[in-house]
């Protein structure tokens, strides 16, 4: 049986009662009450990705002072300026009147330096020089000791 079928055979025995309780004639009741049930599939939802959209832009004075690590592509080679950038700066606001965001303000109370540094003062550590040896061997870059 399927709910159509159901369906029709409950409002059927509910408009009889009320048939028999009100003396209404029961045809009366089948023409006005009796539903033509029409199925529609629900139509899918199609999802789609807009990414992540910046809502407001930090001045760049109130953002964090430490660097990000950015992932792999995160080490370029700016051939006008001859320079290196490593990471990415922290996008995040400032806490307070220091120079860093809360994250990034934890580690320099517990490390003395943000993990990855400041964005403008040269890198702590040498994770970074492993890509930096892949772009320079792709390139033909002659690094400056």
């Amino acid at each position: 049986m399927t709910l159509e079928e159901v369906i029709k055979q409950d409002i059927f025995k509910l408009l009889q009662c009320i048939s028999i309780r009100f003396n209404i004639p029961l045809n009366i009741l089948l023409k006005k009450y009796i539903p033509d049930i029409e199925y529609f599939d629900k139509p899918k939802r199609i999802r789609t990705d807009k990414g992540r959209e910046e809502r407001f832009k930090i001045p760049e004075n109130f953002t964090c002072a430490a660097r990000c690590w950015g992932g792999k592509n995160s080490v370029k080679y700016i051939v006008k300026d001859k320079k290196w950038v490593y990471g990415t700066k922290c996008k995040i606001h400032k806490y307070g009147t220091t120079n860093y965001c809360l994250t990034h303000l934890k580690q320099v109370r517990k490390k003395g330096i943000p993990d990855h540094g400041d964005f403008d003062k040269s890198v702590p550590h040498n994770h970074y020089l492993k890509y930096k040896k892949k772009i320079e061997s792709k390139f033909a870059i002659k690094s400056e000791l």
